[in-house]
Formats: structure tokens, sequence, C-alpha cells
């Protein structure tokens, strides 16, 4: 399509824009040959266009049919709408403007390259509430939804971009379904365990303040091989080979399987636990790793913190708070921890954490990520010890390990052996997070050990010939981890004054959002039934403003119904009931004097 002069301004505004916000991105679209576009004037004179006979928006009027697609994702409540394809943006623009957060998935630079040059969307591209990600022949989604994290997403595909690409299509609509089951998983985990993990974060504040982070020995191990224990069924089958390994290899160790590792003869160099569930504290009842260094994050049970009779000499680096409430005082603090990859397992976080080690190659022991020979654990795991300590004749352990099958949606995959192997829904997500982060960091070369364990995607597989057929290195280890530990002591840490000042303002501001949430549950209720809600609704506006402007915002929506934290996309656009306004501005105020309570008590604890 040959661009007139007026074509010429337009994209010239464009790529100015975009060259703001990336000088890649652009590059790519200059350098792409724009997409036969057919330009067409719709009878409402705002411009629209066909795709390969396709309407790219409606012929008559494109502006209105934005704002309705744009008041219907928002209404969702998500926290990022996803538009599969841009178009000449009505709907992003629409929802933008309202205040949501927009990105935009291109499969090819050509179409963006030709809508920019028809109409104006500078304002739109510059806007922080913006972005957008070209994912060439569709692939690369999953990995900008796994660095942008959105807390919840809402799809919206242009049906005619789409068509256009179908294979990139077919290929952005199955990563999304991918992210949307973590997305579902998260959320219904969040439901069950948010404020078990407010609770924790909240006693343990003073203790995480005072420790230092997994940033103050990244690279410690630099050039090192790592081997990362899992409680997989087939540790069992290393026992013989793990004190060999050990001498060989900076030894992380995930909770569940430190029970196995120091019953074959290996005490880890570090321990990770990360699940905030008092069942996962268990895991180090009875256990004794002298000098094993605790990776973990501020949520844990507590009693994983303060407890060192499991390991006499040992000390402690966390990773970055993911939950708003030890996010929220690390940041006053100006504590940059280090951020460890959460893929939902705790092996996906030892994995991430030997990668910032430095080391190279990881091996893998222990993640099956399936049930080889109908078996879940480790035999000496909590899970397998529990299970043959709970069975009887009329219901013997083995019934425990079909249930955990059977409840996870099974499906029959390969193994690395070639042979088959029954996996499920929530263990393939797990390998997904495996076979992305890997693809991410070819540098950290990885290997399962796991013959019998599920076929990830990137990840190489091998015996333990090859981790043996290293030198020895236990001597260079142990330098390592001297350095190690003078580099944990010598980080800064924070005073405990300073933990309960921001904690006493930020009692302070939830008290302020709990007020107008309840202020707002009072004008909401009152104006139902009302001929005239201008005024009402013009001061619900104000106290939307006032509690998405709030700094407590993300710590009062974790335990939130999602849609509770975009209370002015329900009303703003006219959608939703008075009553629905009253209700989600109610659990906000819940939570909101909930967290205070919570903090108030933990703080004054000594």
């Amino acid at each position: 399509m040959d661009a007139s002069p007026s074509d010429n301004t337009v994209l010239e505004a464009n790529m100015r824009a975009l060259r703001s916000r990336s000088t890649a991105l652009a590059e790519l679209v200059a350098a792409a040959e724009p997409y036969p576009l057919e330009p067409v004037v719709a009878r409402s004179g705002d411009p629209t266009a066909t795709v390969a006979g396709a309407w790219l928006h409606s012929r008559y009027d494109p502006r209105a049919e934005g704002d309705r697609i744009a008041a219907e994702a928002a209404a969702s409540g998500a926290s990022t709408l996803l538009f599969l394809g841009l178009g000449l943006g009505y709907a992003a623009k629409a929802a933008v403007d309202s205040g949501a957060t927009v990105c935009a998935v291109e499969s090819d630079a050509s179409l963006l390259a030709a809508s920019l040059r028809l109409v104006d969307l500078s304002a739109l591209i510059a806007s922080p509430r913006f972005s957008i990600a070209l994912c060439p022949r569709g692939r690369g989604l999953t990995d900008y939804l796994n660095d942008a994290s959105p807390r919840t997403i809402e799809v919206i595909e242009n049906k005619a971009a789409m068509a256009a690409f179908p294979e990139a299509a077919e290929a952005m609509r199955s990563q999304v379904a991918r992210y949307r089951k973590r997305d579902d998983m998260n959320a219904a985990t969040i439901k069950r365990f948010g404020r078990l993990w407010v609770r924790n974060l909240a006693v343990n504040l003073r203790q995480a303040a005072a420790s230092p982070g997994v940033s103050a020995i990244a690279g410690a191990f630099s050039g090192l091989p790592a081997l990362v224990l899992a409680a997989g069924p087939s540790l069992d089958d290393l026992a013989d080979s793990l004190p060999d390994l050990a001498e060989r290899c900076v030894v992380v160790c995930v909770d569940t399987a430190l029970r196995s590792a120091l019953r074959y003869g290996v005490t880890p160099d570090f321990v990770v636990v990360v699940d905030p569930q008092y069942w996962n504290a268990r895991h180090l009842d009875r256990c004794r790793a002298d000098g094993a260094i605790l990776v973990s994050e501020a949520a844990v049970w507590p009693s994983v913190l303060r407890g060192e009779s499991w390991r006499p000499g040992g000390r402690t680096v966390l990773c970055s708070s993911i939950y708003p409430l030890g996010a929220y005082v690390e940041s006053r603090l100006g504590q940059a921890k280090g951020r460890l990859g959460a893929g939902g397992s705790v092996s996906t976080t030892a994995w991430d954490f030997a990668r910032t080690l430095g080391c190279s190659p990881i091996y893998m022991a222990g993640l099956d990520l399936s049930f080889p020979d109908g078996r879940t654990h480790a035999r000496a795991s909590l899970f397998e010890q529990r299970a043959l300590a709970s069975g009887d004749r009329l219901r013997p352990s083995s019934n425990a390990a079909f249930e955990a099958m059977r409840g996870g949606r099974p499906f029959t995959a390969t193994a690395n052996d070639g042979s088959a192997v029954v996996s499920d829904e929530r263990l393939s997500l797990y390998a997904s997070w495996f076979s992305c982060n890997a693809a991410m960091h070819p540098e950290a070369r990885t290997v399962n050990l796991s013959n019998r364990g599920l076929a990830i995607d990137g990840l190489a597989s091998a015996g333990p010939e090859e981790p043996l057929a290293l030198a020895p290195a236990r001597d260079r280890i142990g330098s390592c981890l001297r350095a190690a530990t003078a580099a944990m002591e010598a980080a800064a840490q924070a005073d405990p004054d300073a933990v309960g000042l921001i904690v006493d303002g930020l009692v302070g501001e939830l008290s302020r959002v709990a007020a107008l949430a309840e202020r707002a549950v009072g004008i909401a209720r009152g104006a139902i039934g009302r001929a005239d809600l201008g005024s009402a609704l013009a001061e619900l506006s104000a106290i939307d403003d006032a509690v998405l402007g709030s700094e407590a915002k993300a710590v009062v929506g974790f335990i939130v119904d999602t849609a509770a934290t975009s209370a002015k996309a329900v009303h703003g656009y006219g959608v939703g009931s008075l009553e629905r306004t009253a209700e989600l501005y109610g659990a906000i105020a819940e939570s909101a004097h909930w967290h205070a309570e919570r903090l108030r008590a933990a703080i004054t604890e000594k």
C-alpha cells in the first residue's frame, strides 16, 4: 500500500512514539513490508480496513465497536487485557483510556507496519499502560507472559488479524491456554492459601528483613556443576551414586527430598524451602543437615526461618517475595534480595537458584513430573512415609498414589527412555516452565538424570555416568561456600526498628483504604433506586481513583476477588449493578481491616 503525504505524517508520529518505547521493535517494524490492508471509510466517518477480504473492524462504527469490546473485557476485572491482533487500535485505546493495562500481541511485523500507516496511534503507544509484544510466527508469547507475570488476563482476539496468519494464531492460542491453566491454578491457590501466606509474612517480617538475599551470592559458583535433588521416585535409583555425585557437584536439595539425601549419605550445600504450608515445614522434622544453607522466601511457615536444630551452623538466604506484602516492605527497605523463578513447584525454584549461582551444567535428579511405576515420591519422603503409616488392610497405602494420579487429570506421555508414563495437567505445567526457562538460559545446560521421568522439550537426558565422569570438585566447592558465607555476612541488613516504622505506615494506609471502601459501600447502597445517579457515580469515581492510587492497593487486592481490584472498570463503564459495586467495596474494606489487624498483632510480638 503506497503511503500518501498524510500517511507519512501519521507513520512518522507513530514511529517516534514506538522508538521511545522500544528501539528494537521500531527497527523491525520499519524494515517490514506493510501487509496489503484495504483501507475503507466506515459509515461513521472513522477509518476501518479489510484484511484478506475480512473486516478488521466494524464497517459501520469501529469506534463504538471498540468501546463495547473494551467495556466487556474490562468488566472481567483482569489485571491485563491481552489483545491478539491490535488492528487499528480502537478497542485497545478505549481500554487504556479507561485505566486498564493493555498488551497488544502481533505475530508479524508487516501487519503492524500497515496499521501504523492508517491511523495515529502515537498517544496509545506512548501510554505507560500499553505495550506491544511481537511474537514472530506466534512464538514467544509464553516468554512474554512469564516475564510480565500478569495476575490475571482477559484475551481479546481480532478475528481478521488472526485469520491472516492461521498457524501463528493457533500457536498463540495454545500458549494462552497453557498460561490460563496456570492462571486458574494460581487463583485457586490464592483463594485457598492467601490468608495463610499473609499471616506467615506478617510474623516473619523482621527476621526476613535481617536476612541477606540470593543476590549476595549470585555467580558465586560459576563454572561448577550443580546437582538438584527433587523428590520424584527416580531419586531412589541414584541412591548408590549420590555420595560420588556430591563430590563433583554443588548439591541443591528441595525440602521434600532432604530425608532421602540424608538417608543416602549426602548433606546438601543448600536446602530450598518456599512452600508456606505447615506440612512443608514438617519435611525438616528429625533431619540433621549440618552447615546447610537455607534458601527460602519470607512467607514460609515461621518455624522454617526460626529453627536451626536441623542445620546447626547453617545460614539463611532469601529470594525476593512474590507476595504483595513482602514486596511492599522490601521495596521500602531498599532491599533487592533477588528474584527466583516460581513455576509452581519447589523444583523450579531450586533449578533457578542453581542457575543464579552460576552453575553449569545443572543435573536434575528425581525430576520425574510423572508417576513411574505408579509411584509419586521417593521412598524416604514425608509424603511416602505418611501414606505407608496410614495404610491398612481395607485402604492400603497404594490408594494414596492412585488418588494423586486420578486427581490431576492424568494422561499418558513419553518418558526420557521412550517408554509410556503417566503424567497430569499440573505436572505438565511444571514441564512447560522448565522447557521455557531452559531455552531462555542456554548457558545453564540442564540434564535430567531420570530415564523414566517425563520427557521435557529442551532438556537433555542422561544416566549418572555423565556427571560421575567429572573430576571431583568438593575442595573448590568448599572454598566457594566459605566465600559465599562471607558475602552473606557482609550483605546489608535492615534495622528492625525500620521494619516497625514501615509497618506502622502501611497500617495507617490500610485504615484509610478501609474507610474509603466503607464510604463507597454506603454511597452505592444509598443510590439504589434513585433516579439521579450523577452525584453518586461522581463520588464513587473519586473513591476509585483514591483506592487505585493507594500504595497499599496490591496488598489489599491480594486476597480479594480480582474483580474487586478493578471496581472503576465495573461501574465506570455502566456495566454491573450498584449492588455489585457495594459487594466489591465491602470485600476491599474487609481485606484492608484484616491486613491491618494481622500486621498490628505480628509487629508487637517479640
